[in-house]
């Protein structure tokens, strides 16, 4: 025997010897693992095992997105945007009708999992505790009973999966096309439906984060560079997630100052962010020219969106003042949405989109050593009721859910001309109210505000402006305190509108009475 042949063998022998080991000590599914990890070092080998992957996943991702072969190429000519006007209830009730038809009814006794309720007594005192503690969505009573009846109808179910639950899924799915539209995103555009705008934020940053690993992997403190007027979300995301928020100051007008953004970016920042606009003043930051600095400096841009999503489209289109800010600005990758808040939809659903595929896979999370199967979720929660969204998964994924039906329904039922009718009435009334501030002395109103929120400022040094909110507060005035910049904040709802000529007074006469 040669010494190469001596060599040879005793190297077989050894690595016989390791796996027989490996498989006596750690099962099958250790010794597979790493065979495949060791064929995976062969050449080609790892990209024939990606791409069995991708095409298992798209699949799937077919599958959840309601989606044929024929039609996937061409996905803008089955985008959903939002009717122009409004469905008719009468029509939403036998869609849902229908809907729910075609799924499984877990009083059948043939589903061994997701629906852990029965449709019973102890579940009607639950829809009536929840009719008493949901907030009305103001637009219209008839609106609100719609709204309830398709949260109740979903209430039920639970979309661990979307296969069996498939109304869900072509729920959120329309969902994401009507308000990828809304916001001048293409067929390209992605996202998933969340629990609110602090999750939709939180996950934001939580795929940039990720993605910031996967393609720097030598960045080991990330930081994320926004103006002082960012929402704390985007600060809470940071703490969670293991980032830190470079604050840069805004300017006179209350605008995110670009240039000294620009100056903050360091090369440790993986994320630029601002708002549209940012609560504090109802003020939109400079978008464009935010969006032409991520381009230039090759960072991904997020949005907070939440506050004005639903409504700036509207306001633009009324004819309103409103600098660009949405997925029409090519440095735009990501942006947040509140349904819940001016998209009329009941407390608890939100909106995270990005600009395509690319980014959005950053935020899904997957674990493949449970023994319960290939786990994955794209978002902080698990499994809500089926009153709520389904995001999506693969295989055996926990799905979440975040009040899907009743989004859907709200989107639908308003319509363009429903979101334009409210968005005219509520701009014409933060006009009024502004004006009726404006003429008191000693108050102004803080920058130029955007849309239907301000803030109120003193410019008389007698008066003390929080003392001046105290003072509505005994009135039962609920005014919101910008402590540290020393303002009131006043945000303009449909149940406000009635009673403007009265907080105009208030405001007069508690001033008066200060002075």
């Amino acid at each position: 025997m040669s010494w190469f042949q001596f060599v040879e063998h005793s190297v077989f022998i050894v690595v016989v010897v390791i796996l027989l080991n490996i498989l006596l000590n750690k099962g099958k599914v250790e010794l597979f693992r790493l065979i495949v990890v060791a064929l995976k070092q062969l050449p080609g080998i790892e990209g024939l095992v990606g791409w069995a992957l991708h095409k298992e996943v798209t699949h799937f991702v077919r599958q959840v997105n309601n989606e044929s072969e024929e039609n996937s190429s061409n996905r803008e000519a089955s985008r959903v945007l939002i009717p122009k006007k409004g469905i008719p209830a009468k029509d939403l009730r036998d869609e849902m009708k229908r809907m729910k038809s075609a799924e499984p009814n877990p009083d059948d006794g043939k589903m061994f999992a997701y629906v852990y309720t029965l449709d019973d007594d102890h579940f009607g005192i639950q829809k009536e505790a929840f009719d008493m503690f949901t907030e009305p969505v103001g637009y219209s009573a008839e609106h609100d009973l719609l709204v309830k009846e398709f949260h109740h109808a979903f209430l039920h179910e639970n979309a661990l999966n979307p296969i069996i639950f498939p109304s869900l899924r072509k729920m959120e799915t329309e969902i994401i096309s009507m308000a990828a539209g809304m916001l001048n995103g293409d067929q390209e555009t992605v996202g998933f439906l969340t629990s609110g705008g602090t999750e939709s934020n939180l996950m934001a940053v939580k795929a940039f984060r990720d993605r910031a690993r996967k393609l720097f992997p030598h960045i080991k403190h990330p930081e994320i560079v926004a103006p002082t007027t960012i929402h704390p979300t985007i600060d809470k995301a940071a703490h969670y997630f293991g980032l830190h928020v470079v604050h840069t100051p805004v300017t006179s007008d209350y605008k995110a100052d670009v240039r000294a953004m620009e100056r903050a970016i360091s090369p440790n920042t993986i994320l630029l962010s601002a708002s549209a606009p940012h609560f504090c003043h109802g003020i939109v930051d400079p978008i464009e020219e935010i969006s032409d600095l991520a381009i230039q400096k090759g960072l991904p841009f997020h949005v907070d969106c939440c506050f004005g999503g639903f409504m700036l489209p509207w306001v633009e289109k009324l004819g309103y003042p409103v600098p660009k800010f949405d997925f029409r600005l090519p440095g735009v990758t990501s942006m947040s949405a509140d349904i819940h808040k001016y998209g009329y939809g009941v407390k608890g659903s939100s909106l995270i989109m990005y600009r395509n595929e690319e980014y959005r896979k950053y935020q899904i999370y997957t674990y493949a050593e449970w023994p319960g199967g290939l786990y994955g979720s794209p978002s902080m929660a698990g499994t809500r009721p089926g009153a709520i969204s389904p995001t999506k998964q693969y295989k055996t994924f926990c799905f979440q859910e975040e009040n899907i039906a009743a989004s859907w329904a709200s989107m639908r039922a308003l319509g363009e001309e429903g979101y334009m009718f409210r968005a005219k009435l509520l701009m014409e009334a933060t006009t009024q109210l502004k004006e009726g501030i404006q003429n008191i002395m000693g108050l102004h109103i803080i920058g130029e505000p955007h849309m239907t929120c301000f803030a109120v400022g003193s410019c008389d040094p007698e008066i003390d402006i929080l003392a001046l909110a105290d003072a509505m507060e005994t009135k039962d005035f609920k005014e919101v305190r910008v402590t540290r910049a020393y303002h009131m904040h006043s945000c303009l709802l449909l149940h406000v509108y009635p009673f403007l000529r009265l907080q105009c007074h208030a405001i007069h006469i508690d001033k008066v009475t200060m002075k």
